[in-house]
């Protein structure tokens, strides 16, 4: 995967790129002057709202105790989704934990001066991604898989585990990624794993994941650590450091084994 570019750059491309400007998934733009109906629906209490399948951008306001204006802010809303910490333990008890190594393109390298243009930057994360929506026959309908349903499937995707051993949900199962801006959470689930049971990565499903290891508990803290991985994948993504952390604390017993 490249790094991003912006839509003007596509635009300008010699090459035809009607498939991707007219494809469903992509973000809708809608924006509402002050006392104007909404434009077909969307926006309706907001000055500007951009949507996809994936989720919502819009403006909000942040008001005082009096409900007066103070300053406005993007809200960003996602469609449901996991975040997994993936596991599995060997014969004599060593736990290892799935770290899953990923370009992330909307990323600046901190190396370099803010907005510089750059490789895509890759980290060292947990399993994540969204709920896909259920097919029935032939149509695409409005339910989403349940959230073990979801870290079942992007464990097996993401890690290339064929046999899930056990799947549980803490009891604080949510997971906020920045609620400095983001108004949605995330499911948490901790997934075992049977170690014996590792396939390959697939390459077609379309996501660039450049390796995924299960890796002992001090390999991990180290890594965490120095921050860079022996590939210099950065260990710096707060939902995957985050996610582990509540693992150890909900398991401390895992955490020494």
């Amino acid at each position: 995967m490249s790094a991003t570019r912006p839509v003007s750059f596509v635009r300008s491309s010699p090459d035809d790129t009607s498939d991707f400007f007219g494809n469903k998934n992509r973000w809708r733009l809608y924006t509402r002057p002050p006392h104007d109906p909404a434009p077909d629906g969307h926006a309706a209490d907001v000055g500007w709202e951009c949507i996809s399948p994936f989720g919502s951008v819009r403006s909000v306001v942040v008001v005082d105790d009096d409900g007066q204006p103070v300053f406005d802010r993007p809200e960003y809303r996602e469609a449901p989704n996991v975040n997994v910490v993936a596991y599995g333990i060997e014969d004599d008890g060593t736990v290892k934990m799935a770290v899953i190594t990923q370009p992330r393109p909307h990323a600046d390298d901190p190396r370099l001066e803010p907005g510089e243009p750059c490789d895509p930057v890759v980290f060292g994360q947990i399993v994540m991604g969204f709920n896909t929506r259920k097919l029935f026959g032939d149509d695409v309908v409005d339910q989403f898989e349940t959230p073990e349903e979801a870290a079942c499937r992007e464990t097996g995707e993401e890690s290339g585990a064929q046999v899930i051993l056990g799947i549980e949900r803490p009891s604080c199962p949510w997971h906020n990624p920045n609620p400095t801006f983001v108004a949605t959470w995330s499911d948490l689930l901790f997934v075992q794993v049977d170690l014996k049971a590792l396939d390959a990565i697939k390459s077609e499903r379309g996501e660039p994941i450049y390796q995924a290891e299960f890796i002992d508990v001090p390999t991990l803290l180290k890594r965490i650590a120095a921050g860079i991985g022996p590939n210099g994948e950065y260990y710096r993504m707060c939902t995957a450091n985050s996610a582990w952390f509540v693992f150890f604390c909900y398991h401390p017993e895992l955490f020494m084994a």
